[in-house]
């Protein structure tokens, strides 16, 4: 598959922004292990590939959220191969010269534009407001059956829902009961054999207390009998 082909399909992949923090530190993982792999590189200890791996992601997250999963995997494999210029070791800022080389190249612009003049060639007219917002209302009140009927809670996109919950006034969580949650998930750690600084450790644990809070409110409702009026 030619340069071009792939690329537009890598634009068309899930976004980083997408991504669960946890599920962010499993993939930015295995892309480090196939950079290493790529350049011939050997693995550093379980301890600094953790630190490593953190560290990236939460850059990734902070500094390139817009980017999908596989460009950031093309962008890579394009570095390794001395597309960027040479480079003496694997670091972050060697990745991160990557990726802002990768997200102003000229190959890159082109790939993006063609794209979007196909999808406007394809495109139907623009949903209304009205629309979106029974979409809306229809996904939230699927979610809450979902796990009515006890489909793990950690797989709804706890997060997400909660704050379309609190944007529509459904959910109204005093800021005492959002320090409290914040409290009981404040123990949260990442599994022993990756390692994160304390700013993505405190997004996760953000993400984990919205999901407690938002079970919390699931509960009460199943057990008074009551169903979820999203609108």
């Amino acid at each position: 598959m030619c340069i071009e082909s792939r690329l537009a399909l890598a634009l068309q992949a899930e976004r980083v922004c997408n991504l669960p923090g946890e599920t962010l530190l499993v993939r930015t993982s295995a892309l480090l292990r196939q950079v290493y792999i790529l350049c011939g590189f050997r693995m550093p200890d379980a301890k600094d590939f953790g630190i490593f791996t953190a560290k990236l992601a939460s850059d990734l997250f902070e500094s390139f959220s817009f980017l999908t999963l596989e460009e950031i995997r093309l962008c890579f494999e394009w570095g390794a191969k001395g597309e960027y210029g040479e480079f003496m070791g694997l670091n972050l800022r060697t990745l991160t010269h990557w990726l802002k080389t990768y997200k102003t190249s000229d190959i890159r612009y082109r790939a993006v534009v063609s794209l979007e003049k196909q999808r406007a060639k394809t495109a139907l007219p623009p949903v209304s407001e009205a629309y979106k917002e029974e979409r809306e209302r229809v996904f939230l009140q699927q979610i809450f059956e979902q796990y009515r009927n006890g489909y793990p809670l950690e797989r709804l996109y706890p997060s997400r829902v909660y704050l379309s919950l609190q944007k529509r006034g459904i959910l109204r969580n005093t800021p005492a009961e959002k320090h409290h949650a914040m409290q009981v998930c404040a123990g949260w750690r990442p599994a022993s054999n990756l390692k994160m600084d304390e700013d993505t450790r405190q997004t996760i644990v953000k993400q984990q207390a919205m999901a407690w809070l938002l079970k919390g409110f699931f509960d009460g409702l199943i057990k008074e009998g009551r169903g979820l009026s999203a609108g």
